[in-house]
C-alpha cells in the first residue's frame, strides 16, 4: 500500500483541509439547533441567567466549594425575585383586576369613539361591533388559558419551567469544565486565536446582559413611578411592561407609549394632555439611552444603531419571540466572529499583494 498523503478535495482545500465528514457533522449540528430552537429555549434562558450569576460565583467559589458557592447564589437569587415579587404584586395584582372588572367600559368607551369616525361606513360600524364585543372578558381569560393547547402544553410549559433552574445550576456548576472540553476539540494551531476570540465574546456578552437585565428593572420602576404621577391608568402595568421589554430596543414605545395614550385618549384626555404624556415617557427614555445604558452596560456590545436594527430584523424573522429578545447578543457573537474573518482575509496573499 502507498504512503502517499489522499488528495484533498476541492472543497477540503476550500476549507483550510477539514475533512468533509467533519464539515457534514458541523453543519448537522447548525441545522439541529435551527430545527429545535423551540425546544432548546430553556437552555438559551439558563445561559443567559448564567452570564448573569457566573461572576458572583466565581467570586464566591475561590473561598468555599464550587457547589456550595452555586447553591447559595441561586437560593439567594431566588429571595431576591422572590422580595421583588413581593414589593410590586400588590400594585400589579391590583391594577390587573381592576383592568378585569372594568373591561366592558373600556369596550364601551372604545365603541363611542369609534362610531363617529366610521359612521359613513356602515360596514366598518359593524366589523368594530363584532370585534369589540367579542372581547368577553371569561372568554378572553379562557382563550389565556387554552393557549398552551391544552394538556400537553401545560405540561411542556411546566417542564420548561423546571428544566431552567436544573440546566442552570448545571451551567453554574460545571461550566468551566464544559468550556474546556469544547476547546479542546480545537486544533492547537488555532486555539490561542479561538481563546482569545471566545474571551471577547464572553465579555461582551457578560457585560451586556448583566448590565441590560439591571436597566430593565431600573426602567420598570421609573416607567411605572413616572405613569402614576402623571395619573395614566394601570400605570404600573404598562411601566413595568415598558421597563421589561428594554431588552428588545425601540419596544417600550409600543408596548407601554401606545396603550397609554389609547387608555387616555378613551378617557377624553385634550391633545396637551396626550402630548404632556408622550414628553414624560420620552424624558424617561431618554435617561436610559442617556446615562443607565452607556454608564451600565457600558456599550459593551458595541454595535452600530444600524447593526441592531439588523439583529431585530433578521433574528426576529428567524426564531420570532425568542430572535428580538436574543436579538443583540446573537449579533454580538456574529460581529466578534466576523472581525475575525475580516483579519484573515486582509492578511491573506490574495489582498495583500500588489501585482
Amino acid at each position: 500500500m502507498s504512503d502517499a498523503p489522499r488528495p484533498r478535495h476541492a472543497l477540503e482545500e476550500l476549507l483550510g483541509g477539514l475533512p468533509l465528514r467533519f464539515t457534514a457533522i458541523f453543519l448537522g449540528a447548525i441545522v439541529a439547533v435551527w430545527l429545535l430552537r423551540q425546544a432548546l429555549m430553556p437552555f438559551f434562558v439558563a445561559m443567559v441567567l448564567a452570564y448573569l450569576l457566573s461572576p458572583l460565583v466565581e467570586h464566591l467559589a475561590r473561598h468555599v466549594r464550587r457547589s456550595f458557592a452555586v447553591i447559595f447564589v441561586l437560593f439567594s437569587a431566588l429571595a431576591t425575585m422572590a422580595a421583588v415579587l413581593l414589593f410590586i404584586s400588590p400594585f400589579l395584582g391590583t391594577q390587573i383586576s381592576r383592568f378585569y372588572t372594568s373591561l366592558p367600559r373600556w369596550q364601551e368607551l372604545m365603541l363611542k369613539k369609534l362610531d363617529p369616525i366610521v359612521q359613513t361606513h356602515p360596514a366598518w360600524v359593524e366589523k368594530a361591533h363584532s370585534a369589540m364585543e367579542a372581547l368577553d372578558p371569561s372568554a378572553t381569560l379562557k382563550s389565556l388559558l387554552q393557549a398552551g393547547s391544552g394538556l400537553l402544553g401545560f405540561v411542556l410549559a411546566s417542564v420548561t419551567l423546571i428544566l431552567v433552574p436544573l440546566i442552570l445550576y448545571h451551567l453554574l456548576l460545571d461550566g468551566p469544565r464544559m468550556l474546556a472540553s469544547v476547546e479542546a476539540l480545537v486544533p492547537p494551531r488555532f486555539r490561542g486565536r479561538s481563546a482569545n476570540m471566545i474571551s471577547e465574546i464572553h465579555e461582551r456578552l457578560g457585560g451586556f446582559i448583566r448590565g441590560q437585565i439591571a436597566v430593565a428593572l431600573a426602567m420598570a420602576l421609573l416607567q411605572s413611578l413616572a405613569l402614576t404621577i402623571m395619573g395614566v391608568p394601570y400605570a404600573w402595568i404598562l411601566g413595568t411592561l415598558a421597563g421589561l421589554f428594554t431588552v428588545i430596543p425601540y419596544s417600550p414605545y409600543l408596548v407601554g407609549l401606545a396603550p397609554a395614550l389609547v387608555l387616555e385618549m378613551l378617557q377624553g384626555a385634550s391633545g396637551a394632555r396626550l402630548g404632556a404624556v408622550a414628553l414624560v415617557f420620552a424624558a424617561v427614555q431618554a435617561v436610559e439611552g442617556l446615562y443607565l445604558t452607556p454608564v451600565w452596560v457600558g456599550r459593551a456590545s458595541k454595535l452600530h444603531p444600524l447593526e441592531v436594527l439588523l439583529a431585530l430584523v433578521a433574528f426576529g424573522h428567524w426564531f420570532g419571540l425568542l430572535g428580538l429578545l436574543f436579538a443583540v447578543p446573537l449579533m454580538v457573537t456574529v460581529k466578534v466572529v466576523f472581525h475575525v474573518l475580516l483579519e484573515d482575509y486582509q492578511k491573506h496573499p490574495w489582498f495583500t499583494e500588489t501585482q
